[in-house]
């Protein structure tokens, strides 16, 4: 009998894990109390990212890809991506893509930053497509935004601040 349940959880989940739509698009925001240019420098100084991005472990300088900047990201758990800068128009717009498509995700991070009263506001929009049905239920379950979230916080907490996410 419950290996029978287990079978059908199994395939209950997986049903459900089809129903979740392949293209998403997310986006979270927050405010800092910092110029868009001290943002948009710490968004562009690469080689620093993992001392503030805890997710991080190491980033290495690609050749440019078709003439855009491309890094290859080290992540927790020794997951890699290859990421290329495809908009930058400082401080106030970049974007970052992944360059290696053929794998569970496509996509990119779009950071808008603008100038508040006494900082800027950043909002970042995430457009994903997740092909592999098991990969969107994994994330719906743990989380959409969880690592954009993450994201924003270390980037605040870079500057000594805490982040509200919205």
């Amino acid at each position: 009998r419950i290996i029978l349940i287990l079978i059908v959880v199994a395939v209950a989940g997986y049903l459900y894990a089809l129903s979740i739509p392949a293209h998403q698009t997310h986006t979270r925001a927050t405010t800092l109390k910092q110029t868009p240019e001290a943002v948009f420098a710490l968004l562009t100084d690469l080689p620093n990212f993992p001392t503030w991005n805890q997710d991080m472990v190491k980033i290495e300088m690609l050749p440019p890809i078709d003439g855009k900047e491309a890094t290859r990201q080290t992540f927790k758990g020794n997951m890699q991506m290859t990421i290329i800068t495809s908009e930058s128009t400082p401080p106030k717009h970049l974007v970052r893509s992944m360059g290696d498509n053929s794998g569970p995700l496509e996509g990119s991070w779009a950071y808008d930053i603008s100038p508040t009263a006494d900082g800027s506001e950043i909002v970042l929009t995430e457009q994903m497509t997740m092909n592999n049905a098991c990969f969107r239920l994994m994330t719906k379950l743990f989380g959409q935004t969880k690592y954009m979230d993450k994201h924003l916080k270390g980037m605040a907490k870079h500057f000594g601040e805490t982040a509200v996410i919205r």
